[in-house]
């Protein structure tokens, strides 16, 4: 008879493990991926050094997501997914980035030579007839600081509110709108300076 509680137990923990077994099964990745995979690469883009930081911090996030929403970690909707992976982006771009500076000082150190600058690598991709384009756009989005770029980006490529925003990269509402504001006037000054040829 004591042993009854503990039976008990052992038979609760199989049914939720079966339950996320079951759940697990259910999810399509590929889909989801196929809906949202464009939006995060541009993202990871924008936050990482280049293409290859980019895509391994992508792939980084979307392991953890999948490992949190199947090991039954995850606490929310699927509709919360995408929102996760922008943060799992951010916050592993921030720490290659970190990394990645740790190595260029260290190799400075080394060397002294202007070597270590951060590799010009697309964000935004486009068909071969507005290729030029894409690169007077991206020119204009690396003039800006980062945490600018980021806001323009989530805003108008990815289609989030600045509410949505804010809650991404947990930076005050009235700060986002003020750098969106900001950026989009810094951008405007450089395209009056430096017009995009047709």
């Amino acid at each position: 008879m004591g042993e009854t509680p503990e039976y008990t137990e052992s038979m609760e923990t199989q049914e939720q493990k079966s339950y996320i077994d079951a759940a697990s099964a259910r999810i399509d990745w590929a889909a989801w991926l196929d809906d949202y995979g464009a939006r995060l690469l541009l993202y990871a883009r924008q936050q990482a050094r280049s293409e290859a930081d980019a895509e391994d911090v992508m792939q980084e996030a979307l392991v953890q997501l999948v490992r949190a929403v199947e090991g039954g970690d995850f606490r929310g909707s699927e509709a919360q997914w995408y929102t996760y992976a922008l943060t799992a982006i951010r916050h592993r771009a921030m720490d290659a980035g970190r990394r990645a500076q740790v190595r260029r000082n260290y190799a400075e150190a080394q060397k002294d030579s202007g070597e270590g600058i951060c590799e010009e690598t697309p964000w935004l991709s486009c068909g071969a007839d507005d290729e030029y384009l894409r690169r007077q756009v991206e020119k204009l989005l690396r003039t800006l600081s980062p945490e600018f770029a980021e806001v323009v980006v989530l805003k108008i490529w990815d289609g989030l509110t600045f509410q949505q925003i804010a809650d991404n990269t947990r930076v005050p509402l009235p700060t986002v709108c003020s750098r969106y504001r900001y950026a989009l006037k810094k951008m405007r000054e450089e395209l009056d300076m430096n017009p995009i040829a047709e």
